[in-house]
Parts: C-alpha cells; sequence; structure tokens
C-alpha cells in the first residue's frame, strides 16, 4: 500500500508542478490558459486558471506522499 501511495502522490506531484509551471510560463508570454467547467452550449463559461488546478493537483499528491509515510509509520 505504501508503494503505491509513494507512486501515485509522486505522480500527482509531479504533473501538477508541470502544469503549474507551463500555465506560468504561458502567462509570462501574455496568455491566460485555463479551462471552462461550464457549457459553450448554453453560453455558461466557467473559466478556472491552470496554475489553479495544478496547484490543486500538487497539494493532493503532497497529501498522499505525507498518508504513505504515515502508513510506513503505523506499521513499525
Amino acid at each position: 500500500m505504501r508503494k503505491v501511495l509513494l507512486w501515485i502522490g509522486g505522480l500527482l506531484c509531479g504533473v501538477g508542478i508541470a502544469v503549474t509551471v507551463g500555465s506560468v510560463v504561458s502567462s509570462s508570454m501574455g496568455l491566460s490558459p485555463s479551462y471552462n467547467f461550464g457549457d459553450p452550449a448554453k453560453f455558461q463559461f466557467y473559466l478556472v486558471p491552470l496554475w489553479q488546478i495544478g496547484s490543486i493537483v500538487a497539494v493532493v499528491g503532497g497529501a498522499l506522499l505525507l498518508v504513505s509515510r504515515w502508513v510506513q509509520r503505523d506499521r513499525s
């Protein structure tokens, strides 16, 4: 269980950091990368910046890494 948490946590941290860095680089070039959680057919636009999505993914990955350390301590 610990190895699975380490792999998933590391993967999510890496993806989150990569998305956040990509968003920062895009913003420095004058772009505003975002994802639409609304329905464009109904003209609903809920744009969320990619740096926020990447930060959330990285925080979840970090939480999984901390849980993996807790699982190891609990069994010792």
